[in-house]
């Protein structure tokens, strides 16, 4: 059966102020110049000059009109609301434009309007998760197997199909040591896991685990020849880049369809990408289900920055055309991601939005700029938050999150086809070669040990939570004191 695969889009919209307060303005119709002087009054009540700039209504209005076909259509509209039909083009602006007309016009297609998108597929993928078990306090008693008194005990727990990986070591210590191996046992009622006996002695845990791995790989790929199709899941890119512990690893993409220039940035193959945040979800110590933003990013306004800071603004040559388009969100990208994460998180009844400090991300990517990540985390993005915070009198507090140590990280086999796990400080190997990332970053978290880190997070109150369900958020500009 084939992958079906899609750009699933949310059906959350932050919403445009130009357009609700030139429908709110109480004025039905006026000439083209009388409109141009309310529509830049209306900045007053917050409506950005972004906004107006972008729309395209002004030069529409103004002395433009002759190089702007819409005029033909915003016409013709204008008629038909008065009961009239024109005979023939207009040569001139109309003497009167009726608000609808221009309603219309800001409601095809606007500039300004980013969706929320993540790359889905129905292809059945199941999500292996194993956990590793404590040592018990207790050992069971031996039993006695090839002439071996042995015990066995439960090493991982696959979290999703109820695979077993037992440690088995040998009780009396003989010339060579303790014997031990590791084997593999399949739930009752299970059969789609194993068509056939798992009763193999492997020499390593990360044998059996890859094995285990294995067995649900050919189970899925028979339930999808037998035209089973699994729940819609994202296909995400960048799963290893997260803090272990949360669940439902999602990457979010606000997307700006309706611009006229395309941008394709580094991460994802989807143009006009203002945005995109890595979430997953995670209890906290305190009680709050938290949305925690892995990452904030914007490649395509990285990328003008780098050359406003370069001084590469080049007009009239040919370089320019190498260089990054506009868009509306260049100095806002950072408030449109959090005003449509929030609208999510109280969509989707999260009770607070929460992202790491600096220096986890310092920590997770060595090769960045660390003074960076700090100014973004820790100093830009946390006055974002508390400005918008503002508008219901919330505070930023701390949260303790439950995760794992990451005292592990993965590199390139030199020489080799393949990743090794390596201990960090002391650069020991874990002797073994694994054949994909994604196998040696499953078995590197389960040689971490369990911990808490501490957060940053903005918490939701029932209050909040009802005004944003109720009034939403504007694409730009402020957003004033809310209930």
């Amino acid at each position: 059966m084939p992958v079906q695969e899609q750009y699933e889009t949310s059906t959350l919209r932050l919403w445009s102020p130009l357009q609700r307060q030139l429908a709110a303005c109480g004025q039905v119709k006026a000439s083209p110049q009388q409109w141009i002087g309310t529509i830049r009054n209306l900045q007053k009540k917050g409506v950005s000059a972004v906004e107006l700039e972008w729309s395209g209504v002004l030069p529409m209005l103004g002395e433009d009109f002759e190089a702007n076909k819409v005029f033909d259509e915003l016409i013709a509209l204008a008629a038909a609301l008065d009961g009239k039909v024109p005979r023939e083009p207009v040569e001139q602006p109309p003497s009167v434009v009726h608000v609808a007309a221009l309603l219309a016009f800001l409601a095809n297609k606007p500039a300004c309007e980013i969706v929320l998108q993540r790359h889905i597929t129905n292809e059945y993928a199941p999500q292996v998760r194993y956990e590793k078990l404590p040592r018990p306090i207790k050992f069971p008693p031996p039993v006695v197997l090839n002439g071996r008194r042995e015990v066995r005990i439960l090493h991982y727990r696959e979290r999703t199909f109820g695979l077993c990986i037992w440690l088995h070591l040998e009780v009396d210590a003989g010339l060579f040591g303790r014997h031990r191996y590791w084997s593999l046992s399949v739930p009752r009622g299970r059969k789609k896991l194993a068509t056939h006996s798992v009763g193999r002695h492997f020499a390593s845990g990360h044998e059996a685990l890859a094995y285990g791995r294995a067995l649900i790989g050919r189970m899925a790929r028979r339930l999808s020849q037998e035209g089973f199709v699994g729940p819609t899941k994202g296909l995400n890119h960048f799963t290893r880049y997260s803090l272990p512990g949360g669940d439902n690893y999602t990457e979010w993409l606000m997307t700006a369809p309706n611009l006229s220039v395309q941008y394709w940035g580094e991460h994802f193959d989807q143009p006009n990408i203002v945005a995109h945040v890595r979430t997953t979800e995670r209890p906290s110590l305190q009680g709050p289900r938290l949305l925690m933003m892995e990452e904030v990013q914007s490649d395509w306004n990285q990328a003008l920055r780098e050359v406003e800071l370069n001084g590469e603004i080049l007009d009239n040559t040919d370089d320019a055309e190498d260089l990054p388009p506009d868009n509306p969100f260049r100095y806002h990208w950072v408030d449109a991601a959090l005003r449509m994460m929030l609208l999510f998180a109280v969509d989707r009844g999260f009770e607070a939005i929460a992202w790491l400090p600096g220096w986890i991300h310092a920590e997770r990517f060595p090769w960045a700029n660390a003074a960076g990540l700090s100014g973004f985390y820790d100093e830009l993005f946390p006055k974002a938050i508390r400005k918008l915070s503002k508008s219901w009198g919330a505070t930023i507090t701390e949260v303790s999150i439950p995760t794992q140590t990451r005292k592990y990280f993965i590199r390139t086999a030199k020489g080799q086809n393949g990743y090794l796990i390596v201990e960090k400080g002391t650069n020991r190997e874990i002797e073994h070669c694994f054949p994909s990332i994604h196998e040696a970053d499953e078995y590197r978290l389960t040689l971490e040990k369990p911990t808490t880190e501490q957060v940053p997070a903005l918490l939701i109150s029932e209050a909040m939570r009802a005004d944003l369900i109720a009034n939403g958020l504007p694409c730009l500009g402020a957003v004033g004191r809310r209930a």
